[in-house]
């Protein structure tokens, strides 16, 4: 008879379970349904989407810094006699300007010196050494790092050009390079040499300071295109 009895509550237990899930179920979704779990409901959403947009915004701010740094393409040097800028044409010559601006950027030219001067001719920079005879050596591979000769539609046709220095080799350029201080034809390709000097900018402000530099040179000896008073450049920067 007990058996029998345990048998006959077991379809009502499982009736009540079944109800109390559906009330529960019910209430829960009324719940939802009521201005306070709605608004709660609206609020963590609309916490969540600014949360994405904020993040989102942080993303786009950092693109765009990014993008402002490579942009880019003008490098100012800063002497004792005042500040050379000078226009990149990083499009137009994207391996040599590329060069240049990474020298830049490495803080290469801090320190170094103006070592030859010619008048009606070049200013002469970039040698590590303050020689002439130095280029620059990557640290990560402790090799000389040759840029390879670039020919561009500028021609050395007006004071001002920035070029880059180099041996005979036309691929022999490294960190040196000079401004021109008239037009300099015989500096294209087919004058002195069939290559020409690869030209990568131009001094947009500070040709007076080029002039000065020039003016006030001190030869170490009559004749010599060093100088005994070297010019140096205090700092450069890209802005």
């Amino acid at each position: 008879m007990k058996k029998q009895a345990d048998t006959k509550k077991t379809p009502t237990r499982l009736l009540v379970f079944l109800v109390s899930l559906l009330v529960f179920v019910s209430v829960g979704f009324f719940l939802k349904g009521l201005p306070i779990f709605s608004e709660l409901a609206q609020t963590k959403q609309a916490e969540t989407i600014k949360g994405n947009k904020k993040m989102e915004s942080q993303e786009l701010e950092v693109k765009k810094e990014e993008k402002s740094i490579d942009a880019k393409d003008t490098a100012v040097l800063k002497t004792d006699k005042g500040d050379i800028k000078i226009k990149l044409f990083l499009k137009e010559a994207p391996i040599t300007a590329g060069n240049f601006k990474d020298l830049v950027n490495r803080g290469f030219y801090n320190g170094v010196v103006f070592h030859r001067i010619i008048p009606g001719f070049v200013v002469q920079g970039g040698c590590p050494l303050g020689t002439g005879t130095g280029n620059f050596v990557d640290p990560e591979t402790n090799k000389t790092r040759y840029v390879p000769m670039e020919h561009t539609k500028f021609k050395h046709d007006k004071a001002g050009r920035v070029a880059m220095a180099r041996t005979s080799n036309p691929d022999s350029a490294s960190s040196q390079f000079f401004i021109d201080l008239a037009p300099l034809p015989s500096l294209n390709p087919g004058g002195v040499d069939p290559y020409g000097y690869a030209i990568f900018g131009e001094v947009i402000e500070g040709m007076d300071v080029v002039n000065k530099i020039v003016k006030e040179n001190v030869p170490s000896f009559p004749g010599d295109d060093g100088a005994s008073n070297p010019v140096k450049i205090t700092s450069a920067e890209m802005i």
